[in-house]
């Protein structure tokens, strides 16, 4: 991770989005490290109206670790169901 993780307060707690992946609502936190501390392959367009993700993205993380988020084969819709409740636990 890029600068120490300098996302300022208000995109990790006040942002929420439904995620048509899991079908529930989640925090912008959750997206941008819920592939393994990596962001989710759809947060580009998830947030792209909202928001600029792109920046945010570049300020937290590194080229390579953008491009290995946005570069892996997708997780199926079980996978990351199974996924977060894991990290619920």
């Amino acid at each position: 991770m890029k600068r120490g993780g300098g996302i300022p307060l208000f995109y990790t707690h006040a942002m929420t989005i439904y995620c048509h992946q899991l079908g529930i609502i989640v925090e912008f936190s959750y997206c941008i490290s819920m592939n393994d501390g990596l962001p989710c392959r759809n947060s580009i367009g998830c947030y792209k109206e909202r928001t600029d993700i792109v920046a945010i993205l570049r300020e937290k993380f590194t080229d390579e670790e953008l491009r290995k988020a946005f570069s892996d084969t997708p997780k199926s819709r079980i996978e990351r169901i199974i996924e977060s409740i894991k990290n619920e636990e």
